[in-house]
């Protein structure tokens, strides 16, 4: 019987350093206006080599040992980071949607000319739009 309660609360320990290790992701902050307009000038898009080999310096950090094994052979755990994370970015850029809603209210202005000379239009959406987009 003393037995089975140690044993109940190891179990509950482990349990807990799992449910504080997994805290839920936080609620991102909403992005100014224009901003990702403006910030994707500077973007090159995601690399397979440069995440694995951040993986890799992180490890590192932490005093896993990223070199050749012990035996001299070579170390396939950074091979497997790599393709860990080739195949994430597949997945991504090959299934996955990227999904905008624009609001009604949105101002616009255009331009343009018939025969009758040149025109200009200055209003506002009117309806929810849906855009579809791909990550890069």
């Amino acid at each position: 019987m003393a037995e089975d309660n140690k044993l109940m609360g190891t179990i509950g320990v482990i349990a807990s350093l799992f449910k504080n290790a997994f805290a839920p992701p936080k609620k991102l902050k909403e992005l100014p206006p224009g901003l990702i307009l403006s910030g994707t000038k500077f973007r090159n898009g995601v690399s397979a080599i440069d995440i694995a080999s951040k993986i890799i310096e992180r490890k590192k950090e932490v005093g896993i040992d990223i070199g050749p094994l012990p035996s001299g052979s070579k170390n396939v755990d950074l091979q497997m980071e790599v393709i860990r994370v080739e195949e994430i970015l597949n997945a991504l850029m090959t299934t996955a949607v990227v999904e905008v809603d624009i609001p009604p209210g949105i101002q616009l202005t255009a331009s343009g000319a018939n025969a009758g000379g040149a025109i200009q239009v200055i209003g506002a959406t009117t309806q929810l739009i849906r855009c579809k987009g791909i990550i890069r």
